[in-house]
């Protein structure tokens, strides 16, 4: 669901029959930011890469996935894949014909442009090591990093590999698993707040600053954890779990029960509405009364949206998606 946002900027995966195996299957949301782009190209190659990593083959699930983010960092830097990227990002740019409704400029509009205003201030200002010694915005402008890809995208992965479910997360989309009811996280938020997130921005050349009451890493990013934002990871002294912005992702591996009734991801649109359980009772509530997990998943995104974007202040404004997968119960397949 686009939500009151201008773009439509997440992208979401299903595959069955992973590497030809009915008992694999792999499901992903991936909520993009600066751009479409990142999170179209890992819906598109996402699925294959892992399959062709060694490790999944033999069954190490927890590894492939580790890799497989990162991979993809590797792939938007490759030359081979620039012209389908820019095809992607000029795809999303003829959607939006820059005229939307009343044609002004929307408060996430407003808000966007304040950030990049003081991102400015902050670089031209301050003691960037990105800067010359005369401090030329000149000079900023031709940076190398200004031809890497400034998209980017969270990434919230499933593969269910026969009865136990591995989950990989990199940002602030969830994951969450409906047991006898009750809501089980299944990952855990990526915030430049948070102490480790913190401790590893810093430590790699990255400043953190509030706006808004909001903790961003370098003025811009209000998340640690990214796959894309390749301005962020140019540190060739620092491997790539130690960027400013890490693709990183943290993984979970749970045993699945009979107790398992669905689990389901989602990106942060629908988190700032409700909470885990919320989710799971909302969920549950519409299979109890015979909806498909397709339909449950569109009521779900229904009642995020804001009825009136003014009053809203931004919640039930953003990009919403949801996977919805059902493991038990009625019409569980």
């Amino acid at each position: 669901m686009q939500g009151w946002r201008r773009t439509m900027e997440d992208a979401h995966l299903a595959e069955v029959n992973v590497a030809n195996d009915p008992n694999v299957a792999m499901f992903g949301v991936f909520d993009g930011h600066g751009g479409a782009e990142v999170a179209k190209f890992c819906q598109k190659y996402m699925a294959t890469e892992l399959q062709r990593i060694e490790e999944f083959g033999k069954g190490s699930v927890e590894d492939s996935l580790v890799k497989v983010f990162h991979r993809m960092d590797e792939m938007l830097r490759d030359q081979r894949y620039a012209d389908e990227l820019e095809k992607l990002k000029t795809k999303e740019a003829n959607e939006d014909d820059g005229e939307g409704e009343g044609g002004g400029v929307s408060t996430t509009d407003a808000l966007d442009l304040l950030r990049r205003v003081f991102q400015l201030k902050r670089f031209v200002g301050g003691n960037s090591n990105n800067m010359g010694e005369g401090g030329s915005t000149e000079e900023a402008a031709e940076s190398p990093e200004e031809e890497l890809v400034q998209a980017g995208c969270t990434a919230v992965v499933a593969v269910k590999f026969g009865n136990e479910l591995f989950v990989a997360n990199a940002g602030d989309s969830r994951g969450v698993l409906c047991r006898a009811g009750k809501a089980v996280a299944l990952s855990e938020d990526h915030k430049p707040a948070q102490e480790g997130e913190r401790t590893r921005i810093i430590a790699a050349g990255g400043f953190l600053s509030e706006i808004g009451g909001v903790c961003r890493v370098n003025g811009n990013l209000n998340l640690s954890r990214a796959i894309g934002d390749l301005k962020y990871k140019t540190n060739i002294e620092l491997p790539a779990k130690d960027q400013i912005i890490t693709a990183q992702p943290d993984i979970r591996k749970i045993a699945l029960s009979p107790d398992d009734r669905f689990f389901l991801l989602a990106c942060d649109g629908v988190w700032d509405v409700m909470s885990n359980q919320d989710a799971v009772d909302f969920v549950s509530a519409r299979l109890d009364q015979g909806m498909t997990p397709s339909q449950a998943s569109c009521a779900l995104l229904d009642a995020c949206l804001a009825s009136d974007p003014k009053e809203a202040r931004g919640v039930g404004c953003d990009n919403m998606t949801v996977v919805v997968v059902q493991l038990n119960g009625p019409s569980s397949s």
